[in-house]
């Protein structure tokens, strides 16, 4: 399953990719097995990622520590999941 996620983060795009990193490193990759973060400018973002699990990965991103780090960093965000329409 494919992952979009679309927001802005108060604290810059940068501070949200070394987020992402550490949590690739935490154990996030057990979930997802490819990611890319595009900064849409304006503190804005779009992640991709390529999700394995989607319960793993939403619990993941439902922790406490990681509710508290949106709202420190002032993260808001949708989540969208995308299918292929072309092979």
């Amino acid at each position: 399953m494919n992952m979009c996620i679309h927001g802005t983060i108060d604290t810059g795009v940068e501070t949200l990719r070394s987020r992402v990193e550490h949590n690739m490193a935490r154990g996030a990759s057990e979930f997802c097995s490819e990611w890319q973060l595009t900064d849409a400018g304006n503190n804005e973002f779009v992640w991709l990622g390529k999700i394995t699990n989607m319960d793993g990965m939403g619990a993941f991103l439902s922790t406490e520590e990681e509710i508290q780090w949106d709202k420190d960093n002032g993260c808001v965000y949708k989540i969208y999941t995308m299918d292929e329409i072309s092979g």
